[in-house]
This record gives C-alpha cells, structure tokens and sequence, in this order.
C-alpha cells in the first residue's frame, strides 16, 4: 500500500456526512483498493445494486448506517480490524502533555482576543479580517471540532488540504 494510502481513514459512522461527502470517501477507498478497480466490482462484493452503490459513490443518495459498515469491510478491510491500542510512554507521553498544555495557553490567550472582537464594531473586526484570511481561521476552527471526534478527525483530515 502507498504512504498517502496508509493515511486514509474510512469513517465508521455517516451521521455527520453529507451525501457528497460519502460519496468522495467511497471514490477515494475505491481509488486506493488493491481488490476493486470499479464500482460494478463494488457492488456485486457487497451484495448491493449496481445502481444503488453508484448513486453513493457519486453523491446522489446517501447510504444508510448498514450499507455504508458493508461498503467499508469489503473496501477497508485492514482499517476496521480491531488494533491493540498503544499505551503513550516516556517521550512520547511528555510531548503530547507539553503540546496540550502550550494549545491551553495559547487558547486562554485566543479566547481573549476573540472576545475583544466580538464585543467591538465592525470596522475593528474588519481589521481582523484583513490581518487572519478566513479560510485559515476556518481550517483552525474545524480542526480544533474535529479533534474531539476521530471519526470526524479522519473526515477532515480526507478533505483538508493541509500538508504540514
């Protein structure tokens, strides 16, 4: 398998995701599928209509909780096996404290800021606008979201295209 390959998540739940959303998950483990080359392919592993997998992996209908588990096992199957966790130690474990507390500094900080922004006028807020590009501020604000739900983490690490 590839390195970018390695990477990708298949989300387990769809709760979140909207039908294009799916459907750009589905073309994109089928694009890294060592078993399946087209959807036809797809959809006779998993029992499923031709048409109906086609509509899911070209976004005109979302597929319900259990097609989409169907389509993830025949597609990841290496992703959904259960994995013993790793238990963080040494280095590692004082890394991640050390970036958690720096993230709750820079946050307490942020959250003031944000704050004097809010309760001031426009033409202040407009200086913000001009100094921080929205597209960033909202690439912060969904990462910050996403890492509190790792379905929702592999989601918006699938569809950013962030490459630090």
């Amino acid at each position: 398998m590839k390195k970018e390959e390695e990477k990708f998540r298949f989300p387990k739940s769809i709760k979140k995701l909207s039908k294009e959303e799916c459907a750009k998950i589905l073309q994109k483990a089928l694009a890294s599928s060592n078993r399946f080359s087209s959807v036809p392919e797809v959809a006779a592993a998993v029992g499923i209509s031709r048409q109906s997998v086609g509509d899911y992996f070209y976004g005109r209908n979302k597929p319900p909780q259990e097609r989409w588990d169907m389509l993830r096992q025949v597609l990841f199957e290496e992703e959904i096996q259960a994995r013993p966790k790793k238990e963080l130690k040494g280095k590692e474990l004082e890394e991640a404290k050390q970036a958690a507390e720096r993230l709750k500094a820079i946050t307490f900080l942020l959250k003031h800021e944000l704050n004097y922004f809010q309760n001031t006028r426009p033409e202040v807020r407009q200086i913000l606008k001009d100094y921080l590009p929205g597209p960033e501020a909202g690439r912060i604000a969904g990462l910050l979201i996403a890492l509190y739900d790792e379905d929702q983490l592999e989601v918006w690490k699938t569809f950013s295209d962030n490459k630090e």
